[in-house]
């Protein structure tokens, strides 16, 4: 009874994050499709993180001339599925996601990096606060995603090798949330905001070690989307930037409703949110893309010959 309900409280949360977003959207199209045709909008297809907080701050302040419509889906496999479809337009995703769907031959770029934040949350074992102490222990991970090469780079002992662990597979990240709660996972990376909220619960959360999860997602774009919506694009790309500038020349107290709003977490919450420096629009860097590049192929998801070529088209508002 007591695990049905507290499964129910954080599926219960799930949907006020995913819900969260919606100030943003609607529907893309009334078939909810992006409409090639229409080169005055863009909709993006997103999941609760903090990657895409300057187009909150951009929607808060009034900075966009073009509407940008958001979408939020529950999993990967969905956001990717939009995406292949043309159900959106672009999709803030990781990298690993970017270089499989391009790796199948879908005609995609990665023009802009964003900034986003996970941390190393641990169950509620008060004896697990850092990583050594996960020998042999029940990680939660979602196989072949980013989740799970982060994981396995960051268990290792002092000298670099692997810690022998028990993988749990669990797709659904507030699912993951709840698991550590109730003692059920000795650890998961979780991207935020859920490690904070992980945090506000009594669990320990700390940096995911060697830089592992910086700089590894971006905005995935259909190639057809940027030729055909540039003027959608460029003006996605000004009020982004403008967002950035407010956020660097502003207290955070000033835009903390977009948080709050994004994320459908309480005033309180979203203080404790640690934030990454957001920038400009940039293209991602294609030595950030190798080590992921290098993992997915020595675990066969792409071909030995795929290299990524071309994936990376930076963009710049003129």
């Amino acid at each position: 009874m007591k695990r049905s309900l507290r499964t129910g409280l954080f599926l219960a949360l799930g949907m006020a994050l995913i819900t969260g977003a919606m100030f943003l959207s609607g529907a893309c199209s009334q078939k909810g499709k992006s409409n090639p045709t229409d080169s005055t909008h863009l909709c993006i297809g997103v999941m609760p993180s903090i990657d895409y907080l300057p187009i909150a701050v951009a929607e808060q302040q009034g900075f966009f001339t073009h509407p940008i419509e958001i979408v939020r889906f529950a999993s990967p496999m969905e956001r990717d599925a939009a995406l292949q479809t043309g159900s959106v337009d672009a999709s803030v995703t990781d990298y690993m996601g970017a270089i499989l769907l391009h790796s199948r031959g879908l005609k995609v770029s990665l023009p802009i990096a964003c900034q986003g934040g996970f941390r190393l949350v641990f169950g509620r074992n008060k004896e697990l606060d850092e990583i050594s102490d996960l020998r042999s222990k029940h990680i939660g991970l979602s196989s072949n995603t980013l989740i799970d090469y982060a994981t396995e780079r960051a268990l290792v002992d002092a000298k670099g090798k692997p810690l022998p662990y028990t993988r749990v597979e669990v797709q659904k990240i507030p699912i993951r949330l709840e698991m550590l709660s109730s003692g059920e996972l000795d650890a998961a990376i979780l991207p935020e905001p859920f490690a904070t909220i992980g945090a506000s619960k009594g669990l320990v959360a700390i940096a995911v070690p060697n830089g592992l999860t910086v700089g590894i997602t971006g905005f995935l774009f259909q190639d057809e989307a940027l030729t055909k919506k540039s003027a959608a694009v460029k003006a996605f790309i000004e009020g982004y930037n403008k967002a950035v500038a407010y956020m660097a020349q502003h207290p955070r107290q000033d835009w903390s409703a977009a948080v709050e709003q994004l994320l459908g977490v309480s005033k309180d919450l979203a203080s404790q949110i640690p934030l990454p420096t957001y920038i400009e629009v940039t293209a991602p860097k294609a030595e950030d893309l190798q080590p992921i590049l290098s993992w997915m192929k020595a675990k066969k998801l792409v071909p030995e010959s795929y290299t990524a070529e071309g994936l990376i088209r930076p963009i710049i508002a003129e």
